[in-house]
Parts: structure tokens; sequence; C-alpha cells
């Protein structure tokens, strides 16, 4: 069940789990995380295992697309229409 969260919350959340892996993640809403080279491919799995944790929802296969996951804004757009907030 996905659990109820505004889009600054999941943006804060996103922007928390990142801080781990880059040194400052301020500004960095559209920067490409995956493509631009500041995540690889392991730590693009842990992000995605994190949203389905934090957040309650399911990636599917069919989710798996790189718009989802390269930037900020493109994590929280994500999980807002997983998760029905949008």
């Amino acid at each position: 069940m996905p659990v109820e969260v505004s889009t600054q919350e999941v943006r804060s959340a996103v922007q928390e789990f990142l801080k781990r892996f880059i040194d400052d993640v301020e500004g960095i809403d559209d920067v490409r995380l995956i493509t631009g080279g500041l995540l690889d491919s392991l730590v693009a799995v842990q992000m995605i295992d994190f949203i389905q944790q934090r957040f309650g929802i399911t990636v599917e296969d069919e989710d798996l697309e790189i718009a989802n996951f390269d930037s900020v804004n493109g994590v929280v757009a994500f999980v807002d229409r997983k998760a029905g907030t949008a």
C-alpha cells in the first residue's frame, strides 16, 4: 500500500538518500544522475529499492525507464504517479 506523502516529502527523502553518494544535493533536481555519471547502476538499483521500501510502491518492469530515475524531479514525478498523489 503506497504511503501518503507530499511531493516535498518525496523530494526531501530522495535527496537524503542521494547524500550518501553525492556531496552536494542542493540544486540538482534536474541534473542527470545516471546518464550524467553521478550514479552507477548499482546505486540506481539501490535507489529503486529505497523508493519501493520508503514509499510502499512497486516498481514494475514497465516502470524501468531511465526518465523515471535519472533526476530528482524524475523520481519525484514517478513516485507521485505510482502513489496516486499527482
